[in-house]
């Protein structure tokens, strides 16, 4: 099956949780349609370049997928209906990574440097 890599952005007001949520019911999806969810990472809550819909800030998804076209292109077709995403970006990627993203890398090197 062809590989993914999907980005997304919720809404500053929602909880982790709730963007977790968000995230499983996305996965439910492509699960029901033939794909599946290879990883995830949550970036955070980070500052956005310009404001999206009165939003400044927005919770930042990765989501890498092994699913066949007709399992993203319905899960990019729900996505454009769910008012707590705010931008999405899905990209056809040659193979899944074995690694964590360069970002999430970075951001627990701060937070190592924290403790």
């Amino acid at each position: 099956m062809p590989f993914y890599e999907l980005v997304y952005i919720a809404r500053q007001d929602l909880s982790v949780a709730e963007v977790d949520n968000l995230t499983d019911s996305f996965k439910k999806i492509l699960e029901e349609n033939g794909g599946k969810l290879a990883s995830k990472e949550y970036w955070g809550l980070r500052t956005l370049a310009y404001k999206i819909n009165k939003n400044s800030r927005g919770h930042y998804v990765l989501m890498n997928i092994d699913s066949p076209y007709p399992a993203v292109k319905e899960l990019e077709r729900i996505m454009g209906f769910n008012e707590n995403v705010i931008r999405k970006g899905i990209f056809k990627i040659d193979s899944l990574p074995t690694q964590n993203s360069e970002l999430m890398v970075s951001i627990n090197a701060k937070d190592y440097k924290k403790n």
